[in-house]
């Protein structure tokens, strides 16, 4: 299991956006049971408090229910608690290393390390007010953070019987976005150049006998095409 500490100044905002984000993602690809996410601040401000209520709506737009988490301060047994301890600015590191004693193993980064622009800040919303720009850059690092931690993604189509039922499993597994088609040219266009989840993938086939068997077999092609690593079963 890993566990994954989401740490910004005061969390309400930032670092439970985070938190909630990763855990949805993690649910919808079928591995939570492989992940514990959590957050917490660096100050003593909020403590007690909810999540912020723009930060509320902002998730709950796209879903996701933060309710009954409330603020709570790190602790010194944190660093050792946690495999990971995700900051969102140089002030958040610098605060946590304060905390800390440092960072003898290694376990302090930013979020955007995970993303094209590491080292970069995500500002705080609770100041800037757009928490449109807080929820892309969050989820855009919450994404790189799992492709970075996820080796192997499993697409189980053992039991599946129609087209539709691949790509339900496709799309759960490697995390697609709504907009994104469900035919092999689609796939295809994803697996070159879209955001998704995995690099390697193990295939549990369907039986052979299966009315998709065929098409099972076009969708490997399309993984192979795109320079996808497989292990079928």
């Amino acid at each position: 299991m890993t566990k994954i500490l989401f740490v910004c100044h005061g969390n309400i905002c930032r670092s439970p956006m985070a938190e909630f984000i990763l855990k949805d993602m993690v649910t919808r690809a079928g591995i939570a049971p492989d992940f514990e996410i959590a957050s917490a601040a660096t100050s003593a401000e909020e403590l007690g408090n909810p999540v912020y209520p723009p930060a509320q709506r902002k998730l709950a737009s796209h879903g996701i229910d933060c309710t009954g988490k409330t603020a709570r301060r790190i602790r010194e047994e944190d660093y050792d608690a946690w495999d990971l301890l995700i900051g969102f600015d140089a002030a958040n590191l610098r605060n946590m290393e304060r905390r800390f004693g440092g960072d003898p193993q290694g376990k302090l980064h930013l979020l955007t390390e995970y993303t094209e622009r590491p080292g970069a800040n995500i500002d705080d919303p609770w100041y800037t007010r757009d928490f449109d720009a807080a929820w892309d850059d969050i989820y855009e690092g919450c994404f790189g953070l799992l492709n970075a931690l996820v080796t192997e993604v499993t697409l189980d189509f053992s039991a599946c019987r129609k087209r539709k039922e691949l790509y339900d499993v496709l799309a759960a597994r490697m995390l697609w976005q709504k907009e994104y088609g469900r035919n092999l040219d689609a796939l295809h266009d994803i697996l070159t150049g879209l955001p998704h989840l995995g690099k390697r993938f193990r295939i549990l086939l369907p039986q052979k006998d299966a009315p998709c068997r065929d098409y099972v077999e076009s969708m490997l092609q399309v993984f192979e095409d795109a320079g996808a690593e497989l292990r079928c079963e």
